[in-house]
C-alpha cells in the first residue's frame, strides 16, 4: 500500500443512498479530508456512524481494491452517549486493553494512551488511535489530551508492587492533566482493599499489597478534591477470560470477590455518562464469585445500572 502513488475511496453514505468519491494519495490524508469535510459529516442522520467502502489503487498495472472502514462523527448536538463520545483510555495493561476494545466496538471514538506499541495493530484495527507515551512524564499525557476534543478519561494504569510510583504520581499526573485540558468526566480504576475498603482484605494480601493500595489511596484522594467529575472504581482480584455479564457494583466498602478485566471494561462502559455515577467510590465484583465463596450479598445494596 505505501508504494501506492494514488488512490480512490468509494464512501457509500446509506442516508441518501448515493456514492460519494474522493482521490487522495494515502490513507491518512483521505481520512483527514472526510473528516473536514463538513456535507459528508452531515449527511449521517446522528451520532458516530461505521460506513464501509473500499480503497482502490493501480499498482504494477494491476488494479488493488481493499476494504476501508470510516468513521464519522455527526455534527449534531445530542446527549453524551458512548457511541457519539470521544474517549482517552489511559493504561496498556489488561484491563486498558478490555475499556478500549469495549468502547470501540460499541461506537466511540477511542485513544489509547500507553507507553509502547505492542498493541498498535489491534488498536487501529479497532478503529482507535494509539498515543505513545508515560504517565510520569506529563508533557506526552498533555500532547495526548491536545490530540482531541475529549468528552471522558479513564485511567487504568499501575506499576504493581514494584513501582508503586504509577499508582501515585502517575496517576496524579493524569489528573492534573485532565483538569489543565478542561476535560470533566474522569473513570479512577483502583482496586478493593484501598481507604474504607481495606476491612475487605484479609492480613496477608494487605502485607504483600500495602504500598501499592497506599500508593492508589493518595492518588483516589487527590481526585475526590480535583474538582472533577469522578467515579473510583475498585475491581476484587482481576482475572483474565471472556465476561461473565454478571459483574456488578456496590457502594459497600466491606465486599470481596473476582472479576474478569472483561466485565470490568463493560461496567465502565456503562457508567461512564451515567450521572449517578458521578463523585462516587464503587467496589467491582462478580455476584457469582465472592470471596470467600460462602460469602454472602445479603444486606449489600447493589448499585443501579438501570
Amino acid at each position: 500500500m505505501a508504494a501506492a502513488t494514488s488512490c480512490m475511496f468509494t464512501l457509500h453514505i446509506a442516508a441518501s443512498g448515493k456514492d460519494g468519491k474522493m482521490q487522495c494519495q494515502n490513507v491518512k490524508s483521505l481520512s483527514e479530508s472526510i473528516a473536514n469535510d463538513r456535507k459528508v459529516s452531515q449527511g449521517f442522520a446522528s451520532r458516530h456512524q461505521l460506513r464501509t467502502g473500499s480503497i482502490i489503487w493501480n499498482m504494477n498495472n494491476a488494479i488493488h481494491r481493499k476494504p476501508f472502514t470510516l468513521k464519522v462523527r455527526s455534527q449534531i448536538e445530542e446527549p453524551m452517549t458512548i457511541d457519539n463520545s470521544t474517549v482517552l483510555v489511559v493504561g496498556g495493561g489488561g484491563t486498558g486493553m478490555e475499556v478500549v476494545r469495549a468502547l470501540a466496538k460499541a461506537g466511540s471514538w477511542v485513544t489509547a494512551f500507553q507507553r509502547g506499541d505492542k498493541f498498535r495493530t489491534e488498536v487501529e484495527s479497532l478503529g482507535a488511535m494509539l498515543a505513545i507515551g508515560d504517565v510520569m512524564d506529563p508533557k506526552t499525557i498533555e500532547k495526548a489530551l491536545g490530540s482531541n476534543s475529549f468528552d471522558a478519561v479513564v485511567c487504568t494504569v499501575g506499576g504493581g508492587t514494584k513501582n508503586t510510583e504509577v499508582d501515585k504520581d502517575g496517576c496524579i499526573n493524569v489528573i492534573n492533566a485532565v483538569k489543565k485540558a478542561g476535560i470533566k468526566r474522569f473513570i479512577l480504576v483502583s482496586s478493593i482493599g484501598v481507604g474504607d475498603s481495606i476491612k475487605a482484605i484479609n492480613e496477608q494480601t494487605l502485607q504483600v499489597l500495602k504500598l501499592v493500595l497506599e500508593a492508589k489511596y493518595f492518588a483516589e484522594e487527590e481526585l475526590k478534591k480535583s474538582g472533577l467529575a469522578y467515579t473510583i472504581l475498585r475491581p476484587g482480584g482481576l482475572l483474565t477470560g471472556p465476561p461473565s455479564g454478571k459483574g456488578i457494583l456496590t457502594e459497600d466498602p466491606s465486599v470481596l470477590g473476582l472479576i474478569t478485566r472483561a466485565d470490568v471494561a463493560l461496567l465502565i462502559m456503562k457508567i461512564l455518562f451515567m450521572e449517578e455515577a458521578e463523585m462516587k467510590t464503587l467496589s467491582a465484583i462478580d455476584c457469582e464469585k465472592l470471596q470467600p465463596p460462602t460469602a454472602s450479598l445479603e444486606g449489600v445494596k447493589i448499585f443501579s445500572l438501570a
